[in-house]
């Protein structure tokens, strides 16, 4: 891990990325995390607490989390799984799969080919979504 992208603050246990950093290799954090807005990760992150992901980053790899935040035009191309709650705000694409073990709110213009939500699935305005596993409870509201 390239230290010179990262800050860490110890009393909230959180790992802040600078904006526009890349990680060549897979990253594992034990603690929370906050990335910058463009960030670049070649290869697969986990994350042990919650994840709040800047808006336009990258993630070539899977991402895993306790709880995730995907802002505005991120794009992952691997698979999201998450333990509690995932949010995708506006333009979000994943090339896989989004699994959630409680709520999942998805905003307009994201792309995701198969999701999964344990409690509730929110779908908010157009979403462009393959597959929902059967089972999971739906909400659907326009854009507000």
């Amino acid at each position: 891990m390239d230290e010179k992208f990262i800050r860490y603050h110890a009393d909230t246990n959180t790992y802040i990325i600078r904006r526009k950093a890349f990680f060549e290799n897979s990253i594992k954090i034990d603690g929370n995390m906050i990335v910058g807005p463009g960030a670049n990760f070649w290869k697969d992150l986990e994350v042990s607490g919650s994840l709040q992901l800047g808006k336009e980053s990258l993630v070539k790899g899977n991402i895993k989390a306790n709880d995730a935040l995907i802002s505005t035009r991120c794009e992952i191309s691997g698979n999201i799984e998450i333990a509690n709650d995932l949010t995708m705000l506006d333009n979000v694409k994943v090339g896989g799969s989004a699994i959630c073990g409680n709520e999942m709110s998805i905003r307009p213009g994201c792309q995701v080919k198969f999701v999964k939500a344990a409690t509730a699935l929110e779908l908010i305005g157009k979403v462009a979504i393959k597959e929902i596993e059967s089972g999971t409870k739906l909400i659907v509201r326009s854009e507000m």
